[in-house]
């Protein structure tokens, strides 16, 4: 399919979606959102497709959302409201991928982009990455689930400090929070995703959905939620 915002590769199972704004630094515009929504539910929707890859072409993940859409329409408001209504109307889907994601990030990785990020079940990043939650420096708190997805990926001190001084993170030290699994060579960075996403479509299928759906939950359950659920699917207890 011919998209103008994104861009979309499948080989071997493996679907690799590409943010293709460079000029903007992959903002996030109305229409990028709306090939990317179709994209992703393309992945989920076709057998063939495995694993999915997300990134972002031009030397930039995706610097956030497209600021100048804001200002279209009457009432900036409303249009800021129907945008996030958007977003998460599709979003928290993606966040329960039923199939392996793997997100690949070269240079800036904010505001939106940052929690688009977050979908992946591994984050990829380059020497040249950064990380911002920008959204405090632009007088609004953080949106497209990031309040609810990082205190999970990196534990709530470090969501808090990363939100309240909406400052950048290196890739050093998005890789020693385990925000980030690896850096690697940007020239080297999409081969290296599809060959993780390749891995991981090895493992996937009934049990890798249940699990990540569970992990990305967890913090939701009860404890003897779990205990009950093993239990019924016969696996083995703790010793008394």
């Amino acid at each position: 399919m011919d998209y103008k915002h994104i861009l979309t590769e499948e080989v071997d199972g493996i679907l690799l979606i590409a943010l293709n704004e460079p000029t903007q630094r992959n903002a996030l515009s109305l229409g990028m959102r709306a090939e990317l929504a179709q994209a992703i539910a393309h992945g989920r929707d076709d057998d063939t497709v495995r694993a999915l890859v997300l990134t972002g072409r031009g030397g930039a993940f995706c610097a956030g959302g497209d600021l100048k859409s804001l200002r279209e329409g009457a009432d900036r408001a409303i249009a800021t409201r129907r945008r996030i209504q958007g977003l998460h109307a599709w979003f928290a889907d993606f966040v329960d991928f039923p199939k392996p994601v793997v997100v690949a990030v070269d240079g800036p990785c904010a505001g939106a982009g940052f929690s688009l990020a977050m979908a992946g079940d591994v984050i990829l990043c380059t020497p040249r990455s950064w990380f911002c939650q920008v959204f405090g420096r632009i007088g609004v708190i953080p949106d497209m689930a990031s309040l609810y997805l990082l205190p999970r990926r990196v534990g709530l001190p470090a969501a808090r400090d990363l939100i309240l001084t909406a400052r950048r993170m290196g890739p050093d030290e998005a890789v020693k929070l385990g925000f980030a699994r690896e850096i690697v060579p940007q020239d080297d960075l999409e081969t290296v995703a599809r060959r993780v996403a390749a891995q991981l479509a090895e493992t996937s299928g009934e049990s890798f959905v249940a699990a990540k759906l569970a992990l990305n939950h967890a913090f939701e359950r009860p404890l003897m939620n779990d205990h009950a659920q093993s239990r019924l699917n016969g696996q083995s207890q703790l010793t008394p």
